[in-house]
């Protein structure tokens, strides 16, 4: 069983979710897909072959919606497992594992908690929340309970684990099961294209939300373009366009040659393919060293070398050891200012595209994420008796 708390038509499930669950399928794994959905399709031919239960996702961010949530889901997970006879119950993230804490009672099958990141840290650092609100501090021992009935926890990246491993609140963690798989990306479609823009290209693509830094990344382009003024900004964005527009007049760039568009998730191989550089620049908070950004891996399989900044998970380390782009260690003025030059310099450098896909390849294929999750279902399902 394998519960999401977004809809199948989703880009996030739709990039993050299928493409592991076509993995399993390859790999012999008998899936039942779990989804939350409100109004997004279905994408025509993407689902992988699996039984499908959607269920519809309470409006709001309400307290009473999430427990409607749990609810609804916990009956139907129960009720499909036993149809299913399933072995394992896979958690994408704290709803659906508190799905799976109460289910896996019933059914007695152990869950996996696939954690995504720091929930609640997440939000205190964001500012929706302070460190004393209630919500916090049920998320908290919620999430120390879900840890500790889980038979496997899976993180995004190294130092997610080892921040569990080494946080007192978690709790004792040295023997658990902790599984490292970062976001993965379909080599297979998102790849460099023979031939790029004739305009040098940096892109940015996908929401930004509470984290990603907008303005400091304009700044970064207008410095780039005051060494190279042909260089295109791309903006790839589905919902934000005036909040874009704003960011873009207050710093002063509406002269600029500046392109924001929205692009299907099936559309993003070809749209990324074209550019020459990515960005992806992101808040500095603890929480976010638990951050794999799907948008940096399509980004480095598309062959485009990377400007990200320091504190985002395991990346910048990747970065800075291969050799697949320029990490931004401070987000003052001289500081990007290099990131400015370069990203001038890596548009035309041929042996740092080679390199992003190298990187893409030996850290962030979907195929080699698959494989871990089978090792780690192989695991677990040899303590399981029907």
């Amino acid at each position: 069983m394998y519960v999401s708390p977004n809809g199948i038509g989703t880009a996030l499930v739709r990039s993050q979710v299928l493409p592991y669950l076509r993995a399993l399928e390859a790999a012999g794994v008998d899936t039942t897909l779990v989804t939350f959905e409100r109004d997004e399709p279905a994408p025509p031919g993407e689902l992988p072959r699996v039984r499908h239960v959607p269920l519809r996702r309470q409006r709001g961010t309400h307290l009473l919606a999430k427990v409607a949530d749990v609810i609804v889901g916990t009956l139907a997970v129960i009720a499909s497992g036993r149809r299913a006879h399933a072995d394992i119950i896979h958690a994408r993230s704290y709803l659906p594992a508190a799905i799976a804490w109460i289910a896996s009672a019933v059914l007695r099958r152990p869950y996996i908690f696939d954690m995504r990141g720091f929930l609640g840290d997440e939000y205190v650092e964001a500012g929706y929340w302070s460190a004393r609100d209630l919500r916090y501090r049920a998320v908290r021992t919620i999430e120390r309970h879900l840890i500790g009935g889980a038979a496997a926890i899976v993180v995004l990246t190294r130092r997610g684990e080892e921040r569990l491993r080494t946080t007192a609140r978690y709790g004792t963690l040295d023997d658990a099961d902790i599984t490292v798989i970062p976001c993965g990306v379909d080599l297979a479609r998102f790849r460099p294209a023979d031939e790029r823009s004739p305009v040098p290209t940096l892109v940015y693509s996908g929401s930004l939300g509470m984290w990603y830094l907008l303005p400091e990344m304009l700044r970064v382009y207008a410095h780039a373009r005051e060494r190279e003024p042909r260089l295109r900004l791309l903006i790839v964005n589905r919902t934000e366009h005036a909040l874009i527009q704003e960011e873009l007049t207050r710093a002063r760039l509406d002269g600029a040659d500046v392109r924001v568009v929205a692009a299907d998730f099936s559309d993003m191989p070809s749209v990324l393919a074209q550019a020459h550089v990515g960005i992806a620049l992101i808040r500095r908070q603890p929480s976010k060293l638990g951050s794999s950004p799907i948008k940096v891996a399509e980004y480095l399989a598309c062959g485009l070398p990377v400007v990200v900044n320091a504190g985002m998970g395991d990346t910048d380390d990747l970065i800075d050891r291969s050799g697949a782009g320029h990490v931004v260690r401070s987000f003052d003025e001289p500081e990007l200012r290099r990131a400015g030059d370069a990203v001038v310099a890596l548009v035309g450098d041929i042996d740092a595209r080679i390199r992003a896909r190298e990187l893409a390849a030996a850290e962030f294929d979907v195929v080699e994420g698959g494989r871990r999750y089978v090792a780690l279902y192989e695991r677990i399902a040899r303590g399981v008796r029907r």
